[in-house]
């Protein structure tokens, strides 16, 4: 499992906000436009830049309001193998700790070094990153 975690000094309900709000994610994560905080919905994306290689599909799992959002990763073009993504919030005196769990790369072992574990442990440190970053930026 690979696990990566920030403090960001906001409230839990605003980075809930940035995380499912895909007007505001998509300045920091991915141009998701199908996506909508419903359970059972699938959603789907590209990397950024254009190139269109790495088609990911998604689909949540769990929605627990300001608190926890679980959906499917996978690569449908380049593998079988499903894992899945956990976005954690614990708020406390108004400092809220992002966590991400990503479980089950190793069922991606089908889809070649490109999906190595490392590559994804350097994409959500980014990732989680970029959020602290907009998060920072906002009033």
């Amino acid at each position: 499992m690979i696990t990566s975690s920030i403090v960001i000094q906001k409230k839990a309900s605003i980075i809930w906000a940035i995380l499912t709000d895909k007007n505001q994610f998509k300045q920091w994560y991915f141009d998701i436009p199908d996506f909508a905080l419903e359970k059972g919905l699938t959603f789907h994306f590209y990397e950024p830049g254009g190139k269109n290689k790495f088609l990911h599909e998604c689909t949540i799992l769990e929605i627990i309001p300001n608190k926890k959002l679980v959906h499917t990763w996978t690569h449908p073009t380049f593998s079988q193998g499903v894992t899945t993504v956990s976005w954690l919030l614990q708020e406390n005196e108004g400092l809220t700790t992002v966590s991400l769990h990503h479980e089950g790369i190793e069922n991606l072992h089908d889809a070649g070094p490109e999906f190595a574990r490392e590559n994804y442990q350097t994409g959500w440190d980014q990732i989680l990153s970029n959020l602290k970053k907009f998060a920072n930026e906002k009033d």
